[in-house]
This record gives C-alpha cells, sequence and structure tokens, in this order.
C-alpha cells in the first residue's frame, strides 16, 4: 500500500506540480558558471535571493556572469572563484575556502563538462582520464566535501547536470558517455543512502537536457533538428530550475527524453543502433570543433568526423 500511495503521489506530483519552495539565502555553489547553462542557472538563483557562488576554470573565468549578478543583487552576494574541477586538491581547497569565506555551501549544481570529441581508439589514455576526472570525479570530489555539512543540518540540495549522454550512448563521445552515465549512477546510490539514514531535508535533482544553443553546438546539424530543435538557454534552465524548486528528482528537458529508456528497454539493440544511426551518426558531429573560435576550443585537440556508414556495418 506504502508503493501505492508513493506512486499516486508521484504522479499527482507531476501532473500538477507543487509550490516552489524559498532558495533565499542559500548559499549555491555553481560549476561551469563562467557561461552557457551554468551562467543562466546562476542568474536565476540570484533572481531568488540566494546567495550565489561562481566556480569555473582560470581561462573562461566568471566576469560576465560577476556582472550581470551584480547588477540584479549586491555584490556581497555573489562571489566568483577559478578552480580546475579535474584537480582533486584544487577542489579540496576550493570547498574549504568557501566554506571560510561564505558559508557552508548548501545547494550544489554539478554542471561543469569538459567536452572530448574522439573515436575510442583515436583517444589517448590521458585524455580519457582527464575526461573521467573533469566531468566524473570532480562531482564525487564536491559530494565529498560538501554532503557531511548538509547531513549535520539535515538540510541541502545536490544538482547534476546530465545531458543526452546520459540516457544513450554516442559514438566519439566514449569519455564523455562513460562519465554522465556514471554520474546517473553516483547521484541514484546518493540518494538511496540519505533515503536509509533518514536525511528527508536533504534533496537530489538530476537534469538531462537536449542540446543547446550555446557555442559548443551552434553549429549542430542532426535529423532530430525538425523534430527537437536545439533549446534555448533560457528554456531550459527554467525548466531546470522549476525541477529544482520542487525537489523534482529527475528531469528531461524536453519532455520527450523520458521515452528514450523506454525505447531502449522493448527495441532490440540493433533497432536502436539504427535509430541513432539514421538521426544523429553518419554525417554530421554534433558539434564541428575546427570551425569555433579559438577561445572555446575543447579539451581534444583535433575533431573526429564519422565516416558515412550503413545501417548494417554499424550494428555488426
Amino acid at each position: 500500500m506504502e508503493i501505492v500511495h508513493v506512486c499516486i503521489q508521484a504522479l499527482s506530483h507531476y501532473i500538477f506540480s507543487t509550490t516552489e519552495k524559498n532558495i533565499r539565502n542559500e548559499v549555491v555553489l555553481i560549476t561551469g558558471s563562467g557561461r552557457g547553462l551554468g551562467q543562466q542557472m546562476a542568474i536565476l538563483f540570484a533572481k531568488r535571493g540566494a546567495i550565489v557562488v561562481l566556480c569555473d576554470s582560470p581561462d573562461i573565468g566568471n566576469s560576465e556572469t560577476l556582472e550581470l549578478i551584480s547588477s540584479i543583487n549586491n555584490e556581497k552576494r555573489v562571489h566568483a572563484y577559478t578552480c580546475d574541477i579535474g584537480n582533486r586538491v584544487e577542489v579540496k581547497l576550493l570547498v574549504e575556502r568557501i566554506q571560510t569565506e561564505v558559508g557552508n555551501i548548501t545547494m550544489l549544481v554539478n554542471n561543469a563538462t569538459v567536452l572530448t570529441s574522439n573515436s575510442i581508439l583515436d583517444m589517448s589514455e590521458d585524455e580519457f582520464s582527464r575526461s573521467l576526472n573533469a566531468n566524473l570525479f570532480s562531482a564525487y570530489w564536491l559530494i565529498r566535501q560538501i554532503l557531511p555539512s548538509m547531513m549535520r543540518r539535515n538540510h541541502g540540495h545536490i544538482i547534476t547536470m546530465l545531458g543526452s549522454t546520459a540516457v544513450f550512448g554516442l559514438g566519439n563521445f566514449s569519455a564523455v558517455c562513460t562519465a554522465k552515465s556514471g554520474l546517473v549512477g553516483l547521484m541514484e546510490s546518493i540518494d538511496h543512502e540519505l533515503t536509509l539514514g533518514g536525511y528527508d531535508g536533504i534533496y537530489t535533482t538530476a537534469a538531462v537536457s537536449h542540446y543547446l544553443t550555446t557555442h559548443l553546438f551552434q553549429l549542430s546539424k542532426t535529423c532530430f533538428n525538425p523534430v527537437i530543435p536545439p533549446l534555448t538557454l533560457d528554456y531550459a534552465a527554467k525548466k531546470i530550475m522549476h525541477a529544482i524548486l520542487i525537489n523534482r528528482k529527475f528531469v528531461c528537458v524536453p519532455r520527450l527524453y523520458y521515452l528514450i529508456p523506454f525505447v531502449k528497454g522493448i527495441l532490440p539493440a540493433r533497432a536502436f543502433l539504427i535509430i541513432l544511426n539514421t538521426l544523429v551518426n553518419p554525417k554530421i558531429p554534433i558539434y564541428t570543433q575546427h570551425e569555433l573560435s579559438s577561445k572555446h576550443n575543447l579539451t581534444s585537440s583535433t575533431q573526429h568526423i564519422p565516416r558515412k556508414r550503413s545501417h548494417m556495418s554499424a550494428c555488426q
């Protein structure tokens, strides 16, 4: 009966939504806040009265985001730090510094992502390892540092941005897909541990979004576009923010992405690969690195453009 009650409650929660919680004076750490979705999320948090802590790599910085938020809130309510989140020592020092200068972090947004696009054979072991450090282990290190203070007060919220590579493996993105799939398991495991420990005041949210109209994806041209065009930053950020504010554990933007695990579950594996080949893989990569400006370079120094393949050869 308890399971039925929870299912009904979840369905009602999904259909009718609930009142958004008040996050004024919450200390929110956002990684990858210098641009893109991280910047947009930081602005939305600031508009709701949160104390926003910005974190990005030294080569990107937070100057633009800091300026935008300072025009919304008092400068004392926004703080900017630089950190290589792929470095465990730097992450540890960052959290200690924030706790000393700002206060205990009550909301963590794991948003930073380092994209690498190469086939698994063309990617070096060092590149693969660096990608996992930045995209997977950074979230683990941050949660390990921040979660104890949340548990002492039974209050907090951990948010992780996943992207579409968390729900299906995409060719030439093996490092990112590995990291994002790992984050799914990490978030589910943490949520279970919190439930077992009786920490009902600490929430988790995992957000999956379609690719966005940012510098990384502005040249994207896949067969998905007529059905699901690239999302604007404003639209994606507002949808994810609403899910956070009603404590939703998992959110997909757009909702069509909820169907992907179901489709993968009922279709033969080769059939799902044919769908991927038809809509994504054969002709054009998700983004074209060599056409981006130098300041937007990714971790991988070269862009691997997959050759056109037949459906059968790709599946065998």
